[in-house]
């Protein structure tokens, strides 16, 4: 029987951990694929690594499952944008679109992981962006997304599918997600080795995971925890 596989966009980050154990539920073969673009600290990528150690560990999973983990090295996008994930501004959320966005950053993503899964026969190509608890990045959304697999089908010839599987849930949904997929196990080790903090702190474990508790990545990834488990605890009772 012909494996099902799939390239995953893995930062290391909460939401591409939580698609890569939706696609340990769907998929034979996965492929990682990280990206070294320039980045302020490269902690998520680090966290990236122990993460699938982790899962490999607590879930005695073969590990020809995820075949392939790549670091794709893109660095020179540092130097022909301008974002305070890319350089040491200092984070601006008053605008519509905050100044942590990386101008291309997600396309250049599809574009590089579309060659990958081109030149390795993969058809399904997964991420864990979402348009719900965002930062506002216009490259997350849904629209985005559907339009630019479309072009990439059409110029490479080809029939991808871009999976996103995260596009419409709530953070809180998300970490319901997490805990359907491979409950506290699963959850712990994404509040325990996944990284979210725009300023690469993993000095204080927090019941959410590690980070500031202040930039606009972990207020959102805490505000998500508290009703995920208000909601928990009201099912409970």
């Amino acid at each position: 029987m012909k494996k099902k596989k799939a390239a995953l966009l893995f930062s290391g980050g909460q939401d591409s951990t939580t698609a890569l154990g939706w696609c340990l539920n769907k998929f034979d073969d996965i492929h990682l694929l990280s990206f070294d673009y320039g980045q302020r600290h490269n902690i998520e990528l680090k966290s990236a690594k122990r993460i699938v150690k982790e899962i490999e560990k607590n879930f005695d999973l073969d590990t020809t499952k995820i075949s392939k983990s790549l670091i794709i090295k893109i660095r020179n996008l540092a130097n022909i944008t301008k974002s305070s994930l890319t350089s040491n501004l200092k984070i601006d959320t008053s605008k519509k679109i905050p100044n942590t966005f990386v101008p291309g950053r997600n396309l250049l993503f599809y574009n590089l992981a579309s060659s990958y899964a081109y030149t390795n026969n993969i058809e399904n190509i997964v991420s864990g962006v979402c348009q719900t608890d965002f930062s506002g990045y216009p490259d997350c959304r849904d629209i985005t997304i559907k339009t630019l697999n479309k072009a990439i089908n059409l110029g490479m010839e080809r029939k991808f599918l871009f999976l996103t599987p995260l596009m419409f849930l709530t953070k809180a949904d998300t970490w319901k997600l997490s805990y359907t997929l491979g409950g506290d196990k699963f959850v712990n080790i994404i509040i325990k080795y996944t990284h979210t903090c725009y300023k690469g702190e993993r000095k204080k474990l927090f019941s959410w995971g590690y980070g500031c508790n202040k930039c606009p990545a972990c207020s959102i990834r805490k505000k998500g925890w508290d009703e995920y488990n208000l909601k928990k605890n009201d099912i409970q009772c």
